[in-house]
């Protein structure tokens, strides 16, 4: 569990700035990892979806790359914007944030709050606590 101060650290799947990488104009999800393994894996069914010119293999990898790219910027850029957001937001009412008190909350909330700390709290006993809002069976 990261504690408070302690910098986070998020993770993606390392398949992410490979795989299922979508190409609109062929309408076909490819695996890039490369121009050689894209020619093998995916040049017949490219050039049956109209991209049979060297041009057109060139537009297709150029886009592949930049989006590549693109998604490996991400965790950067997802960064840079928190950073920006915690640096200059200044919340119009802070006493929300600093000084939340019990009777603020629902009286049935505080009651399942409540209850799923006792000891032997159960999914039975919580949901007993809770008001049904859907005509989902549960």
């Amino acid at each position: 569990m990261a504690t408070a101060g302690a910098p986070r650290r998020f993770c993606r799947c390392a398949c992410f700035c490979s795989e299922n990488l979508y190409v609109a104009r062929y309408g076909l999800h490819v695996r890039f990892r490369g121009e050689q393994q894209l020619r093998r894996d995916y040049g017949p069914i490219l050039r049956s979806r109209g991209c049979v010119g060297p041009e057109d293999f060139q537009q297709l990898l150029e886009e592949l790359e930049q989006e590549v790219e693109r998604r490996q910027r991400l965790g950067q850029e997802s960064a840079a914007r928190k950073a920006l957001i915690a640096s200059s937001y200044h919340p119009a009412r802070p006493e929300i944030y600093s000084s939340l008190q019990d009777v603020a909350l629902a009286p049935g909330f505080l009651a399942a709050a409540e209850y799923s700390t006792v000891p032997g709290a159960d999914l039975q006993g919580l949901l007993q606590r809770l008001e049904t809002v859907s005509g989902a069976a549960t």
